[in-house]
């Protein structure tokens, strides 16, 4: 069971008819449909720091480990809100472990 403080929302990506282009030869890229619906979870901060710098400008450098109920997960990228619906930030997916003995996923981001 988690304890709900925000939710996260897949992006929705739609390939193209044709996964290769037919004059160029090259892959098409998948095209963004928006995101999905949100998924209430538990997230927690493992790395916060608004002190570093980028090329001389401030930057936040932000980690998350979030939680939710055990369900099908196929995202690669992902938007996380808190409970109030404020977006915290949109991150890419670094691993996802399964947490078998209470049944919740563990999502590194």
């Amino acid at each position: 069971m988690i304890i709900q403080n925000g939710t996260i929302e897949l992006k929705q990506k739609t390939v193209a008819q044709q996964p290769i282009d037919p004059v160029t030869g090259h892959a098409v890229k998948p095209t963004d449909s928006g995101w999905g619906n949100p998924i209430p979870c538990q997230y927690v901060p493992v790395t916060y720091n608004q002190l570093r710098r980028v090329n001389g400008e401030p930057a936040t450098e932000a980690k998350y480990q979030v939680y939710i109920e055990e369900q099908p997960f196929e995202g690669e990228q992902i938007r996380l809100k808190d409970r109030a619906g404020n977006e915290i930030g949109e991150f890419s997916v670094i691993h996802c472990e399964p947490l078998e003995a209470v049944c919740e996923l563990r999502i590194w981001i």
